[in-house]
């Protein structure tokens, strides 16, 4: 790979990539929520608006925008908030809520991840990359 085009990897990256596996989860749940509601399309409205929310943010904080990170701190805090809302109502006896280990990683550990390393990128922004050092 040539010098100019080489690029450290960054916390930005990580950020892309756990968004990208959130959004895979996500619409892959719906997938099976399709399957299973007989493919009433309603189902799907708030998945992939969701999907395509977060892979906006996802191209934006790539490109280094703090609003962006500010934005995928607020979505992730919603999807925590209704991971926390579904364990509430469970407990009610007309509602159920199993645990899973992917629910528990797809609204639990990985919203906390992509939000600690946003947070982080807000307080202590990356570094610009030096120019590429041009030979004579």
């Amino acid at each position: 790979m040539d010098e100019s085009r080489r690029r450290e990897s960054g916390r930005a990256d990580v950020v892309y990539v756990l968004l990208l596996v959130q959004v895979g989860a996500g619409l892959l749940a719906m997938l099976g929520e399709l399957l299973f509601m007989g493919g009433n399309p309603l189902y799907a409205l708030a998945p992939v608006t969701k999907a395509a929310v977060t892979l906006v943010f996802a191209a934006l904080v790539v490109r280094g925008r703090r609003g962006a990170l500010i934005g995928v701190v607020a979505l992730q805090l919603l999807t925590l908030a209704g991971f926390a809302l579904s364990v509430v109502a469970g407990a009610l006896p007309q509602l159920d809520f199993t645990p899973t280990l992917t629910g528990l990683l797809t609204g639990v550990a990985l919203p906390v991840a992509v939000t600690v390393t946003c947070v982080r990128l807000l307080i202590e922004p990356e570094p610009e990359p030096a120019p590429p050092a041009v030979a004579r």
